[in-house]
């Protein structure tokens, strides 16, 4: 889809109802059935911070055996009191699909996850943590997507079962957006916050499917054993927004109009 036509779609996500029938699955349409089924949000509020706590249990404690469960139901730690965290809902069962966080560093005091797990490993140590002021960087973590908006869990890789949706078919083909939905987000409010660097700790194999569609992840360090293998990778976050495929650059678009309106609105 061409930019001019990308725009205007855009537009017209700001000035028409949500629609009640289906729409075509061609061009942009599935940015209409987007826009139509899921609303992404910033969790602003104590009981909005605990329906991502709680989804992330279900996902990393649950379901994957990443982290152990306990009986509060909560997935938590000491970095989810200085971070941004988003929420995907389906709008028309008014569940949680999804959820992600970015982490801030505020002082030089501060580290970000990334700096812990990969201290003095770092094969491109100018592009580290340390390397930038704190105010500039952010990290992309605890992606976590309900069960019922993915696949399965593959045993033999289940790094991936994150970004496959449950069923693809032509009424919820625009699933597949979901993951990249949330990373997204957080990218595009960390370049409106002046953040010009991120980071995250993905699985090689993830970081190669987002790069296939205009993300840049730079690995700047081995893999390491971190429920699976797991590297550090490093985001121009400007870069990153600007060198998305055709839909991706829509999808940000989607998501920038929908981030805009409940700023606006109030909602919460």
């Amino acid at each position: 889809m061409h930019s001019n036509s990308q725009a205007s779609l855009a537009l017209s996500l700001l000035q028409t109802a949500v629609p009640s029938e289906p729409l075509p699955q061609q061009g942009g349409h599935w940015a209409l059935l987007f826009q139509r089924d899921f609303q992404i949000k910033r969790a602003v509020s104590s009981d909005e911070q605990q329906q991502s706590y709680r989804l992330r249990h279900q996902v990393y404690c649950e379901e994957l055996g990443f982290e152990p469960t306990n009986a509060n139901a909560i997935e938590q730690d000491h970095y989810d009191q200085r971070s941004a965290h988003y929420l995907l809902q389906h709008r028309q069962s008014h569940s949680l699909a999804g959820t992600m966080r970015m982490v801030y560093c505020r002082s030089a005091a501060e580290q970000l996850p990334v700096a812990s797990y990969f201290a003095g490993s770092f094969t491109e140590p100018q592009l580290q943590p340390a390397a930038f002021a704190p105010d500039s960087i952010c990290e992309l973590s605890r992606l976590a997507l309900a069960g019922e908006f993915r696949r399965q869990q593959q045993p033999h890789n289940p790094a991936l079962s994150q970004l496959n949706p449950l069923q693809v078919s032509p009424n919820n083909s625009h699933y597949r957006y979901l993951a990249a939905g949330l990373y997204l987000a957080a990218l595009e409010q960390a370049y409106s916050e002046g953040i010009a660097h991120a980071y995250a700790v993905v699985a090689p194999a993830l970081a190669r499917m987002l790069n296939r569609v205009g993300f840049q992840f730079r690995q700047i360090s081995a893999p390491i054993e971190l429920n699976g293998q797991r590297a550090a990778y490093y985001l121009d976050v400007n870069k990153s927004l600007y060198t998305l495929c055709d839909d991706y650059k829509l999808l940000r678009q989607v998501l920038a109009a929908q981030l805009a309106q409940v700023s606006l609105s109030g909602i919460r």
